[in-house]
């Protein structure tokens, strides 16, 4: 500790300076002076750690802080990113803060995803639809990943037109309980990438209103019966039993063909761009 920070911390004075924070610094930092924190969010620092060895990380307001004893008081998940990225990254460094800060240090409302994004103002008007119906198209029979504010902002970037076709053709609006959900409008983005659109378009109104256009269309209405028979699929088993049997169906209405029975198909049929491999 300089001469200074240490007439700094004598005067009870908050200060904060820019600091290009590397990762021995980072560590050290965390190993000495971080004794009475909560527990590190594995998923949130790897998060934090792609967007900055990704160069996606950007000065802001929030960085680190310590009080006057030295002990870290705020943001053990931003240190610890930069030793797992191992890049330099520049942050605000408080000094001097007042432990009492404590009690309003993230205790204000939480912005959710979709306030982030609009905030940002990148992808137009982001609902919960578009973003419900990304992590879901990401996911497919695995478990959605979880993505940092500027790795959803690219990904609905990348995908924005066929997530935009599929709450289009499945909106909440005008359709019955079960039928529009994130899990059916995956199947049908992930399928405008590969299959018509005019097709699409219309197994979605099948789907949605329940009237038949033509003979093959039965197997939709079985479908749409045990959607709605199951309601808002929250289980995530019941989900990607659900999502194997919409593209089941999708699969054999394609195809001219009909099921007595749906069967859920148990591998990816319709792939992203970005999965597909020559």
């Amino acid at each position: 500790m300089t001469a200074t920070q240490q007439t700094q911390f004598a005067n009870n004075v908050p200060t904060v300076e820019c600091v290009s924070i590397r990762p021995e610094m980072a560590l050290r930092w965390l190993e000495i002076s971080n004794t009475n924190n909560r527990k590190v969010s594995d998923q949130h620092v790897h998060r934090l750690a792609r967007d900055m060895s990704e160069g996606k990380w950007r000065l802001t307001h929030a960085g680190i802080a310590f009080d006057s004893n030295g002990i870290l008081l705020d943001g053990q998940h931003r240190l610890w990113a930069i030793t797992m990225a191992g890049v330099t990254v520049e942050m605000y460094v408080w000094r001097n803060v007042a432990p009492e800060v404590l009690m309003t240090i993230d205790c204000g409302k939480t912005r959710s995803m979709a306030d982030i994004l609009n905030i940002a103002g990148k992808n137009g008007e982001v609902t919960h639809q578009h973003l419900a119906t990304l992590r879901s198209m990401l996911g497919g029979f695995v478990n959605s990943p979880s993505l940092s504010p500027a790795e959803t902002s690219l990904a609905l970037r990348t995908h924005h037109d066929a997530i935009a076709f599929a709450i289009e053709n499945l909106p909440v609006v005008g359709t019955v309980r079960g039928v529009s959900t994130a899990t059916t409008r995956a199947v049908i983005a992930r399928a405008w990438y590969s299959v018509d659109h005019d097709q699409l378009a219309q197994f979605c109104r099948v789907l949605s209103t329940g009237m038949i256009e033509n003979t093959d269309d039965t197997i939709i209405i079985k479908l749409r019966d045990q959607l709605m028979a199951t309601g808002s699929l929250r289980n995530r088993t019941i989900q990607k039993e659900f999502y194997g049997k919409i593209e089941c169906v999708l699969l054999h209405w394609l195809h001219g063909e009909t099921r007595s029975i749906l069967r859920p198909v148990r591998a990816e049929h319709f792939m992203l761009p970005e999965e597909v491999v020559d």
